[in-house]
């Protein structure tokens, strides 16, 4: 939020707080009063009274998607036709409005394309990893995994009560593992919450150093060795590892198959 656009807001004829509220819900998309109120930097009391006189404006819409309400910046280009109709405004604040409304565009729904990306460092990176992946399943159906479960376990010591948490919320999980004797032990013990789906695969041909969770719009990696971990947020990109796992699903329930026939064998 920069202070350019804060005054050119402003001059435009928004008080601080209006200019705040809209700037805000333009790059959050889509929020409650609480969530624009904490980007905002405004208490919630105000914020919902800015709100609803944004809205009586014209410059914000409310969402009917989900029972808690939500809102939705209007396009920057209302902005345009308001400066248009107000023949009486300044001259100097019709150009102020029209040399910020590219930039005002950048950050709107329509236009935003860069992906968002999170980078975590040092012992607790997976753990951090993990942990903000379960706190948004409310945003998907499902998880999609490629991981050594063994490895994850050892930095997220609470992972067994985040999968509880993901079975109670019904969201179903597939997950290519390496058959490894640590997790062939550990499945004896320790089954993952329903609903979900597991393909063992050869440890001996494929081994995982870092791991690959897809859920939503949003792809998280991590390397439980090198302490590292990364989430990004991209439809187009997700999109396309989804189609990517997918394959490989289908490839990794053909070795599941094969890999519980060896087991068998060996008994």
């Amino acid at each position: 939020m920069t202070d350019i656009l804060l005054k050119q807001l402003i001059n435009f004829g928004l008080s601080e707080k209006e200019a705040r509220i809209y700037l805000s819900l333009l790059e959050l998309e889509i929020a409650t009063v609480f969530e624009t109120a904490k980007h905002s930097g405004i208490n919630r009391s105000s914020a919902y009274v800015v709100l609803e006189a944004l809205k009586e404006k014209g410059l914000v819409g409310i969402s009917d998607e989900k029972k808690v309400r939500q809102y939705i910046a209007a396009s920057p280009e209302t902005l345009m036709y308001s400066a248009k109709a107000a023949a009486k405004k300044q001259d100097s604040i019709k150009e102020g409005v029209e040399s910020i409304v590219p930039e005002l565009k950048s950050l709107h729904k329509d236009t935003k394309r860069k992906p968002v990306v999170k980078v975590f460092e040092g012992d607790d990176a997976v753990k951090q990893v993990y942990d903000l992946l379960f706190s948004v399943f409310s945003k998907t159906k499902e998880l999609k995994t490629i991981s050594d479960p063994i490895a994850i376990f050892k930095k997220v010591p609470n992972f067994i009560n985040h999968d509880k948490e993901r079975g109670k919320k019904g969201i179903k999980m597939y997950a290519i593992n390496p058959a490894t004797k640590q997790l062939l032990e550990l499945g004896k013990k320790v089954r993952p919450q329903h609903p979900y789906e597991i393909a063992l695969i050869p440890e001996d041909k494929f081994k995982f150093s870092s791991d690959m969770g897809i859920y939503g719009d949003e792809v998280a990696f991590t390397s439980p060795k090198d302490n590292f971990g990364i989430i990004l947020e991209n439809k187009e990109i997700v999109g396309m590892l989804n189609n990517i796992f997918d394959l490989a699903w289908e490839e990794a329930k053909r070795l599941d198959r094969e890999v519980k026939i060896s087991l068998r064998k060996k008994k």
